[in-house]
């Protein structure tokens, strides 16, 4: 305890084997020098008295070196001081843009009148203007009547071609017909129209209808025969109609009237018929009012009236078409062979046909044919021979 409370009083300078020697020192005295040969270090060590009353301060010494910089952030932002005075006025800005303009005030009070001007100098003058018409003079006498010129031509329309049986040295016009029906071909354009007026017209040969979009327009009256074994009409254009004909033969020849070898044939109105033949249908000649080639597409049959032969129309493999509205008697039926045909209001006269549609064996099934039952009733009741 005692070295303890020394240590506090005084300042001392020792090795480390000094406090075991400070015991036998006269610490009273104020200042000595110890050697502390105990420890045998040899060195000198100072001890020094009790604390005297503080001396002058020396001159501030130099600043040391900043130290690094303490733990913890930066401190919450303090509060806002107090406005400062205003600064001086900026200069101008840049004008704005003009705001819309407003709208235009009342009219203020009319002024008064000023004085009138001088009379300015006269403009040219304008063009004349026409006066009225004066009263029309007596009449002249009539001058003498001059000579008759002569009688100009009517030029024969091509699109409208005229055919009367017995003409001779006709144009083809309406006043002036062929006495063929061959000439009426022959003359008329692709799409134009051969009337042929009443008369009986004989055909001993084959007419091959080859000028696209044609008509062949009879009249009541005209009945065209068929005087030999020749198919009298081959259609091989398209869109071909035949309208209001009238078609037959002298006797029964085992051919058809017309055989259709091109798309989008018509035949309409028209009645094609044969001389009566006796006995049961299945031993006549086998005369036909229409055959179409294998593959002809759109054609139809419409409106007419055919009797009195073997079939109305046969109708080949992949041919297709439709046949409305027709009426057929005395026959052995239309015969469908492989074609594809809508049939639709057709009815059958007296005397009744063997059968009223054929279908043969190959013929597709399903539309337009099936179910048969209502195949008939949309016609008539028809009489329907099915062999598919």
């Amino acid at each position: 305890m005692r070295v303890a409370r020394l240590f506090q009083v005084y300042n001392i300078l020792a090795c480390d084997h000094f406090a075991e020697n400070i015991v036998n020192y006269n610490i009273e005295e104020k200042v000595k020098m110890w050697c502390c040969n105990n420890c045998g270090c040899g060195k000198i060590y100072l001890v020094s008295g009790p604390k005297g009353s503080d001396g002058v301060n020396g001159k501030d010494g130099p600043t040391g070196p900043t130290g690094p910089t303490g733990p913890g952030g930066t401190g919450g932002t303090g509060p806002t001081g107090p406005t400062g005075p205003m600064g001086a006025t900026g200069p101008t800005g840049a004008t704005g843009l003009s705001g819309i303009t407003g709208p235009t005030g009342p009219t203020g009070a009319a002024g008064q009148n000023g004085e009138t001007g001088a009379t300015g100098p006269t403009g040219p003058t304008g063009p004349s203007g026409t006066g009225a018409t004066g009263p029309t003079g007596v009449t002249g006498a009539t001058g003498p009547t001059g000579a008759t010129g002569t009688s100009g031509a009517l030029a024969v329309n091509p699109y409208d071609v005229f055919v009367q049986e017995g003409a001779t040295d006709g144009d083809g016009s309406r006043q002036n017909p062929f006495g063929t029906i061959e000439e009426g071909y022959n003359a008329v354009e692709p799409t134009g129209t051969v009337h042929i007026l009443p008369g009986n017209y004989s055909l001993t040969g084959q007419l091959q209808i080859a000028k696209e979009g044609v008509t062949m327009e009879g009249s009541n009256g005209a009945e065209l025969v068929s005087e030999s074994e020749n198919i009298p009409f081959l259609v091989t254009a398209p869109d071909v109609t035949f309208k209001n004909m009238t078609i037959t033969s002298d006797v029964p020849y085992p051919v058809e009237f017309i055989q259709v070898g091109a798309d989008n044939f018509e035949l309409k109105d028209s009645t094609i018929y044969g001389p009566t033949q006796s006995g049961p249908s299945t031993g006549w000649v086998v005369n036909r009012g229409i055959v179409t080639q294998v593959g002809v597409k759109n054609f139809t049959l419409q409106g007419n009236t055919f009797y009195s032969l073997r079939q109305p129309a046969y109708f080949n493999p992949q041919s297709t078409g439709k046949v409305i509205f027709n009426t057929v008697f005395n026959t052995r039926g239309y015969v469908v062979d492989g074609a594809d045909v809508l049939f639709s209001g057709n009815s059958w006269g007296i005397s009744e046909n063997a059968v009223d549609i054929a279908l043969l064996s190959g013929t597709q099934t399903g539309a337009p044919y099936d179910p048969v039952s209502a195949l008939s009733q949309y016609n008539s009741d028809a009489n329907i021979s099915d062999q598919r």
